[in-house]
């Protein structure tokens, strides 16, 4: 018997219907007539006998068949040992960035944008794909080609961005064939899976050629958090500034001012679905992984996984784009970020 092909329908009905979908965006940017576009926070399938029965689409979801032995083996040449708990990686440091008004503006220590200042201002991106937002703090994938895109976009939005979008954008719209990508866990996933798929778009396969990972728990959903909760309390999005997550609870700043901070579990039920299948904190499967856990307030903890990355840490650091120490797997700080990986692995397995 011949296996049913796996279309978009398949797609739809084994993810997005399952609340799987991550809103990673590789189903879309890969789809070669655009029969999936955005609606709301998911794919769907726009127009009528639009799908051209490829398959494309079902083959680069990092939340079907994902291989991690084959991503691993892609990036690393060999897999993970049993005693490599959040993934493979070739050192762990602190650091912050220099300049700043990377600092002002950045989330924590601003190294995420100083990596990408240092990879633009070097040519080894020509475009880098991070997450923007509108006057109302929807966040969308925004194409980045020089510094001060970087910093007007730098920080972190907690509502999903369809991050692939962006890259697909950065090579037919902008013309660029060296696309930097900064994605949580689950869109470093798909990028990865669009590289070692047989049937991964070539395209963006080759053109994404640094990706740094966010440490993340979960994400939530706009119109749930943003829409609803944050205007309930009296909050205008418009303006909102800057939202973080510390010590247990979620806060919103205008300039210096809070205008809101309240326990996390006051937002929970705001937690989309699919992040609770999520096992994957530190964003295992990017050139850096980088987050605010395990760090002094200002800085960050930046975990060199490949070693093109240890090696764009190192040279961004000798360039005075950063300043960095090493993080022994000794100190607090490293077990912090351990113990939050073995966290969320233990709650994707309570899902089950």
């Amino acid at each position: 018997m011949l296996e049913k092909p796996r279309l978009s329908d398949s797609l739809i009905a084994q993810v997005v219907r399952r609340n799987l979908c991550s809103f990673c965006g590789a189903c879309m940017a890969a789809c070669p007539v655009n029969a999936l576009w955005p609606i709301g926070e998911e794919p769907t399938l726009v127009g009528t006998g639009t799908c051209a029965q490829c398959e494309i689409c079902y083959y680069q979801c990092p939340n079907i068949e994902f291989s991690r032995e084959d991503v691993e083996s892609f990036l690393h040449g060999r897999t993970r040992r049993p005693d490599e708990t959040f993934g493979i990686y070739r050192g762990t440091f602190v650091g912050r960035a220099l300049r700043t008004d990377i600092r002002n503006k950045a989330q924590d220590g601003g190294v995420v944008t100083a990596l990408l200042a240092y990879a633009l201002d070097n040519h080894i991106i020509d475009a880098a794909v991070v997450a923007g937002r509108d006057e109302k703090w929807h966040s969308q994938p925004m194409v980045a080609t020089k510094y001060e895109d970087l910093v007007k976009n730098a920080g972190t939005k907690y509502t999903p961005s369809p991050t692939l979008l962006g890259v697909r954008s950065a090579i037919y719209e902008y013309g660029k064939a060296k696309v930097g990508m900064v994605g949580t866990p689950c869109q470093i996933k798909a990028a990865r899976r669009i590289q070692t798929s047989p049937l991964g778009n070539r395209r963006l396969a080759e053109a994404i050629v640094l990706t740094i990972g966010l440490f993340c728990m979960e994400s939530y959903g706009y119109g749930k958090l943003i829409e609803s909760y944050v205007a309930s309390k009296g909050v205008d999005p418009s303006s909102v500034t800057k939202v973080g997550i510390k010590k247990g609870c979620f806060i919103a700043w205008k300039g210096e001012a809070e205008l809101l901070r309240v326990p996390l579990k006051e937002i929970d039920e705001y937690v989309r679905e699919s992040c609770k299948q999520c096992d994957d904190f530190t964003a295992e499967y990017a050139d850096i992984s980088v987050g605010g856990v395990g760090c002094p307030t200002g800085y960050s903890t930046i975990i060199a996984r490949t070693e093109k990355g240890l090696d764009l840490l190192k040279k961004a650091e000798k360039a005075g784009y950063l300043e960095l120490r090493e993080l022994p797997s000794t100190e607090k700080g490293f077990q912090k970020v351990l113990n939050m990986a073995q966290m969320k692995r233990a709650r994707k397995a309570i899902q089950r």
